[in-house]
This record gives C-alpha cells, sequence and structure tokens, in this order.
C-alpha cells in the first residue's frame, strides 16, 4: 500500500511539474517520398501525433513550390478536430495554411491526419528533387507564425520535431494515351472493288462494294457461269432434234 502511494504521488507531481516541453508532438507528411510525373495527382497526409499530449489545436504550415505543385483542395472532413477555421493557399507565396481547433468540452490526444492535401504535379514542372515542408522553427518557441501545436489549458507549443517530404518530379506524363503496339489493327484505304479490314485477330476480309458482289461474287464469275448455261441449252436442243430426223 506504502509502494503505491509513492507511485501514485510521483506519478502526479510528474504530470503537474513536468514542462510543457517534454510533450514530443510532431507533424509529418505520408507519403514523405515518392516519384511523380508531370499531370499526376497527388495525395498527401499531414498527420498529427501529440504522443500523450491533451491540444486545443494545431497550425500546420506548409512551404511547396508553385512552379511544380497545383494545391486543389484541403480535405479536412471527419479528421481529429471539428473545426478548421484558417485554412487557406497563398499561391504567390507557395505556403498552405492548416488550423485545426478541438471542441471546448474535448481535447485531442494521439495520433490522426490533420487534413489531406489533393495535389497536382503541374505539367511544366522542372524534373527533379523538390521538397514540400513544414514552416517550424524549433529554437523559438514563443513563434506564432510558424507550425505549433497548443497544449490544452495552456498558450505551450508542444511540436516538437517535424518530417518533411522529399519528392522526385519524373520526364514521363500522366494519363497520355499509348502509342499502337505492333500488331495493332489499322483500318486500310478502300479498293474501287473492295477494301479490307485488318484486324489483331483476324485477317483481312473481303467487302463487297456492288450489290452484285454482295449477291454473286465477283462479276466475271457470274458471265462465266450463264455462257455455259446457255452453250449446253443449245446442245441439248440440237441432240433431241438429230434424234427426231432419225
Amino acid at each position: 500500500m506504502k509502494n503505491f502511494l509513492i507511485l501514485f504521488l510521483f506519478t502526479f507531481y510528474f504530470l503537474l511539474f513536468t514542462p510543457a516541453s517534454a510533450w514530443a508532438a510532431t507533424l509529418s507528411l505520408s507519403p514523405a517520398s515518392g516519384t511523380f510525373n508531370k499531370s499526376c495527382p497527388l495525395t498527401l497526409n499531414v498527420v498529427l501525433d501529440t504522443t500523450g499530449a491533451d491540444t486545443d489545436g494545431t497550425d500546420a504550415i506548409v512551404i511547396y513550390d508553385a512552379s511544380r505543385f497545383t494545391i486543389n483542395s484541403i480535405n479536412t472532413q471527419s479528421k481529429v478536430y471539428p473545426d478548421y477555421p484558417g485554412n487557406n493557399v497563398d499561391e504567390a507565396a507557395g505556403k498552405i495554411t492548416i488550423s485545426g481547433l478541438a471542441s471546448v468540452t474535448q481535447a485531442f490526444s494521439g495520433k490522426g491526419t490533420l487534413a489531406t492535401l489533393n495535389v497536382t504535379v503541374k505539367d511544366t514542372a522542372p524534373a527533379g528533387t523538390t521538397q514540400i515542408k513544414f514552416d517550424f522553427d524549433p529554437n523559438d518557441k514563443t513563434k506564432t507564425t510558424d507550425s505549433n501545436v497548443v497544449q490544452r489549458g495552456t498558450v505551450s507549443d508542444v511540436l516538437n520535431s517535424v518530417v518533411d517530404g522529399s519528392y522526385t518530379i519524373g520526364t514521363g506524363t500522366c494519363g497520355a494515351l499509348a502509342s499502337p503496339s505492333p500488331g495493332t489493327g489499322t483500318i486500310a484505304t478502300p479498293t474501287p472493288r473492295g477494301g479490307t479490314v485488318s484486324t489483331p485477330s483476324a485477317q483481312p476480309k473481303t467487302i463487297p462494294k456492288t450489290i452484285d458482289d454482295a449477291v454473286g461474287g465477283e462479276t466475271g464469275t457470274v458471265e462465266l457461269t450463264a455462257a455455259v448455261a446457255i452453250v449446253g441449252g443449245i446442245l441439248v436442243i440440237l441432240g433431241i432434234l438429230g434424234l427426231a430426223l432419225l
């Protein structure tokens, strides 16, 4: 019982007198790296981890290269805070501001997505490596214009570290139509008497160009058949007459 009381008092005084700087809250980008081609979409999660601290709110200031990225939207629905009164994108400065506030009755403690950034790589983006990073000064806890995480019931900034993102802009394009591969069928120009259509899975087929072709096939074949029939009929008649004379 005595040992339990000592442990309880130690924990109480530790929580009561531990400075806010002991809470090591973090902000990070997820994914933190990757290769993305021009015109491709990129979804980035801004992740908050309070590491146990109860928080009243968080300001995340994110710096990006506006010549490479377009920020389409900041999604804060169903995220860690119920209210986001200060979201903004300053394209001229290449700066994103995300401000989340906890409710009066309930602080936020734990790890979760502060916001989701829907980004597009510009089709004119220079190839190479670029960073999307947090504006954060770890040496000045009184600074209010950078990223910060405010502890519940105080004005103390408990943000201790950030994880920036490093991304590579590829030389390819996103969503471009692929060139036809060898063997892909094409539509040939029709000939005067008939055209052909070549497909990947079938041999060229004769396309009838006239009603005669459609019904009887080639005109030369029809004419030859008719001539043979006429000559045969004449020979039959001559044979019958010859038999009658005999």
